[in-house]
C-alpha cells in the first residue's frame, strides 16, 4: 500500500555535524591501503549499477590523479569526505534512476555516516553489506522496490539516528530488531507490505521523535505501549487494517504535535483522554469507524490547527468547545451522523480556512459571521438541512475558492458580494430555495470554472456577462422559474463545455451558435423556445449530447446536426419540427441514442447505423414517417423526397436565409 510521501532529504550541515561528532572514532590519518579500499568500493558501485542518465560521469580516475592521487574522489558528485581524514563520510546517490545490485564492497566505506539511496529503481532483497557500515547515523533507502522480508542485521548499526525505508515492497512482519537501536530518532517503514501486528517493543525507543508505519497491511490492535514514547512528536500509523479502538494510552504522548491514524479500520468511541495531547497541532482520524460523540475535551487542544474526523460514524452535535480553538485553520467533520446546529461562534474563528461539514444532518443557519476573518478558502456544508441566508462575508479576503452548499434549504437572494469574488473557482448551490435574480458579475470572475445554480427559485434575466466568462467550463441554471430568454452571447464563453438550462420557463429563440468551440453537452429541454434550430450548430464540432426536447421549435432538423463528428445523444422529441430526417444520419457512426418522437416529421427513417436497432418509440407521434423500425412502407414520392431534402443546407446570405440544394 502506498500513501503520500514526505521529504526525506537531509541538510549538509546535519551530515557535517555527525561527521565531526564522530571524528574521535576515526583515525586521525588514513593509510593509503584504507583509502584504496574506499576507491575500490566507489568504483565497484559505479561498475555494478545501471546508470541510464550517466550520473557517475565524473567518477573517473583522471580526476583522482589530478587531485594528487590521495583523495580525489572527495570531489565526485554525491561524495563527501571528512575534512581531516579524507574518509568518505557521506554518499548521496538519490534520484538517479539507478538499478542493479549494490556490491558487497560497499562495506569498505566503513566511515560512512550518511547513505542515501532513495528515489532509484533498486529491487530484490536489501543487501546485508549495508549493515556492516557501523558508523551510519542516517540511512535512506526510500522510494525503491526492495522486496521480501526485511533482512536481519540492522541492529549492527547501533549509532543509527534516522532510518527511512518509505515506499518499497517489503513483506512479512515489522522487524523486532529495530528495538535494539537506542539512538533512533526517526523510523519510517511506511508504504510497503509489512503485515502482522505492531510489536509491543516499538514503544520502548527512548529517543524516538518520528514514527511512520502508514500504508502497510498491519493488523491487530494498536499496542498501548506506544504511549511510552515520551519523546515522540509525530506519529503516522494509519492506512492499515487494525482492529479494536483507539488506545487511550496514546494520550500520554505529551510532546506529540502531529497524529495521523486515518483510514485504519478503528472503531468504538473516541477517548476523552485525547484532550490531554495539548501540544497537538494536527489530528487526523478520518476514514475509520468511530462512533459516539466528539469529546468535548478536544477544547483543551489550544494549539490545534488541523482537525479531521471525517468519514466516521460520529453522532451528536458539534461540541461548542471547538470554537475556543483560535488557531484552527482546517475543520473536517464531513460524512458522519452529526446533528444539531453549527456553533454560532465557529464563524468567528480568526484563522479558519477550510470548513468541511458535508453529508451530516445539521440544522439551523450557517453562522452569518463566517468569512469575516478574510481567510476562508473552502466551505462545503452540502447535503445537510441548513436554512436561512447565505452569509454575506464569505469572500471578505478575496481568497474563497470553493463554495459548496448544495442540497440544503438556504433561502433569500444570493449575496452580490460573491459576484465580486475574484478568487472563486467553483460555486455549487443547487437544490436549495434561493430566490431573487442571478447577480451580474460572475462572468467577469477570472478564475471561475464551475457554476451550478439549478433547483432553486431564481427569477429574471440570465446575466449576459456569463458569455464572457473566460474559464467557465460548466454552467447549470436548470429548474429555476427564470421566465426570461437566453443571452445572445451565451455560446461565446471560450471554455464552456456543459450548459444546462432545462425546465427554466425560457422563451424566445435559441441564440445562434456563434462560438461554442468547446461545448460538448447542451440541455435546453422542457422550456418554451420557439423558432427554428439554428443551422450554425455545426460550429459546435465537439458536441456529444444535444437535448432540445419539450419545446415549441419549428422548421426542419438542420442537416448540420447529422454532420457533427462526435454526436452521441440527440433528443428533439415533443416539438413541432417538420420535414424529413436528414439521411446523412445513417453515416453517423458515433450516434448512440436518437429521439424525434411527437413532431411533424415525414418521409423515410434513415437506414444503417443506430437506426437498425432503435425502438419504434423514438419515432412515435410523426404520422408522416415511414420505413425502418416502424414497418410502415414508404411510397415512391416519400422516398424521393428524402434524397433531396435530406441534403438541404441553410445558408445565410444578405441577411436572409436561403436553401441551397446539395447535388
Amino acid at each position: 500500500m502506498k500513501v503520500p510521501s514526505f521529504s526525506s532529504s537531509f541538510p549538509l550541515s546535519l551530515i557535517l555535524f555527525f561527521s565531526l561528532q564522530t571524528s574521535i572514532t576515526l583515525c586521525s590519518s588514513s593509510s593509503s591501503s584504507s583509502l584504496s579500499f574506499q576507491l575500490i568500493a566507489l568504483l565497484s558501485l559505479k561498475s555494478s549499477l545501471k546508470d541510464p542518465f550517466s550520473s557517475f560521469h565524473d567518477w573517473v580516475l583522471p580526476n583522482f590523479q589530478q587531485n594528487g592521487g590521495v583523495s580525489g574522489w572527495c570531489s565526485w558528485s554525491g561524495v563527501k569526505c571528512h575534512p581531516n581524514t579524507s574518509q568518505v563520510v557521506a554518499l548521496d546517490l538519490s534520484r538517479r534512476n539507478l538499478s542493479g545490485q549494490i556490491p558487497p564492497q560497499i562495506r569498505q566505506l566503513s566511515s560512512l555516516i550518511y547513505l542515501n539511496l532513495s528515489g532509484n529503481a533498486f529491487d530484490g532483497p536489501l543487501p546485508p553489506a549495508i549493515f556492516e557500515l557501523g558508523n551510519l547515523r542516517i540511512l535512506d533507502i526510500s522510494h525503491n522496490d526492495f522486496k521480501s522480508d526485511f533482512p536481519p542485521g540492522i541492529s549492527k548499526l547501533r549509532f543509527l539516528r534516522i532510518f527511512t525505508a518509505y515506499s518499497n515492497s517489503f513483506t512479512g512482519p515489522l522487524p523486532q530488531e529495530f528495538i535494539k537501536l537506542r539512538y533512533l530518532e526517526r523510523l519510517n517503514l511506511g508504504g510497503s507490505y509489512f503485515d502482522g501486528e505492531i510489536p509491543e517493543g516499538y514503544g520502548s525507543f527512548p529517543r524516538l521523535k518520528f514514527l511512520y508505519l502508514a500504508g502497510n497491511a498491519l493488523n491487530g490492535s494498536i499496542p498501548p505501549q506506544l504511549g511510552f514514547l515520551s519523546e515522540l512528536t509525530r506519529m503516522e500509523i494509519g492506512y492499515n487494517e487494525y482492529s479494536g479502538g483507539f488506545p487511550a494510552q496514546l494520550a500520554m504522548l505529551s510532546n506529540l504535535t502531529y497524529l495521523d491514524v486515518s483510514n485504519a479500520f478503528l472503531s468504538g468511541a473516541l477517548p476523552s483522554e485525547l484532550g490531554n495531547l495539548t501540544m497537538l497541532d494536527t489530528l487526523l482520524l478520518f476514514k475509520n469507524r468511530f462512533s459516539g460523540f466528539i469529546p468535548a475535551t478536544l477544547g483543551r487542544l489550544q494549539g490545534l490547527k488541523t482537525f479531521d474526523l471525517s468519514d466516521n460514524q460520529l453522532s451528536g452535535s458539534i461540541p461548542p468547545e471547538i470554537v475556543t480553538l483560535k488557531r484552527l485553520t482546517n475543520i473536517s467533520l464531513m460524512n458522519n451522523f452529526l446533528a444539531g446546529e453549527i456553533p454560532e461562534k465557529m464563524g468567528e474563528l480568526p484563522n479558519l480556512e477550510n470548513l468541511l461539514l458535508w453529508n451530516n444532518s445539521l440544522t439551523g443557519v450557517l453562522p452569518q459571521s463566517l468569512g469575516f476573518s478574510g481567510k476562508l478558502l473552502r466551505v462545503d456544508v452540502s447535503s445537510n438541512s441548513l436554512t436561512g441566508p447565505i452569509p454575506p462575508n464569505l469572500c471578505n479576503g478575496n481568497k474563497l475558492q470553493k463554495l459548496i452548499l448544495f442540497s440544503n434549504r438556504f433561502t433569500d437572494p444570493l449575496p452580490k458580494t460573491l459576484a465580486n469574488c475574484n478568487s472563486l473557482l467553483r460555486l455549487r448551490i443547487q437544490d436549495n430555495q434561493i430566490n431573487g435574480s442571478v447577480p451580474t458579475g460572475f462572468g467577469l470572475l477570472p478564475n471561475l470554472t464551475y457554476v451550478d445554480l439549478s433547483g432553486n427559485n431564481f427569477t429574471g434575466a440570465i446575466p449576459e456577462d456569463l458569455g464572457n466568462a473566460e474559464e467557465l467550463s460548466y454552467l447549470n441554471i436548470s429548474l429555476n422559474p427564470l421566465h426570461s430568454v437566453l443571452p445572445s452571447n451565451i455560446w461565446r464563453a471560450p471554455n464552456l463545455q456543459i450548459f444546462s438550462a432545462s425546465s427554466g420557463h425560457l422563451t424566445g429563440k435559441i441564440p445562434d451558435f456563434i462560438g461554442c468551440k468547446s461545448l460538448y453537452k447542451i440541455e435546453l429541454q422542457r422550456n418554451d423556445f420557439n423558432g427554428s434550430i439554428p443551422w450554425d450548430i455545426g460550429h459546435c464540432e465537439k458536441l456529444l449530447s444535444l437535448n432540445l426536447s419539450r419545446n415549441s421549435l419549428t422548421g426542419i432538423i438542420p442537416w448540420e446536426i447529422s454532420a457533427l463528428p462526435s454526436i452521441t445523444d440527440l433528443d428533439l422529441s415533443r416539438n413541432f419540427l417538420s420535414g424529413t430526417i436528414p439521411s446523412n444520419f445513417e453515416n453517423c457512426s458515433t450516434l448512440e441514442s436518437f429521439n424525434v418522437s411527437f413532431n411533424l416529421l415525414t418521409g423515410p427513417i434513415p437506414s444503417g447505423s443506430i437506426f437498425l436497432n432503435l425502438h419504434p418509440t423514438s419515432f412515435l407521434g410523426n404520422e408522416g414517417l415511414c420505413g425502418g423500425v416502424l414497418g410502415k412502407p414508404c411510397d415512391t414520392l416519400s422516398a424521393g423526397a428524402v434524397d433531396v431534402r435530406g441534403h438541404e443546407q441553410p445558408k445565410k446570405t444578405a441577411g436572409a436565409i436561403v436553401w441551397i440544394m446539395r447535388l
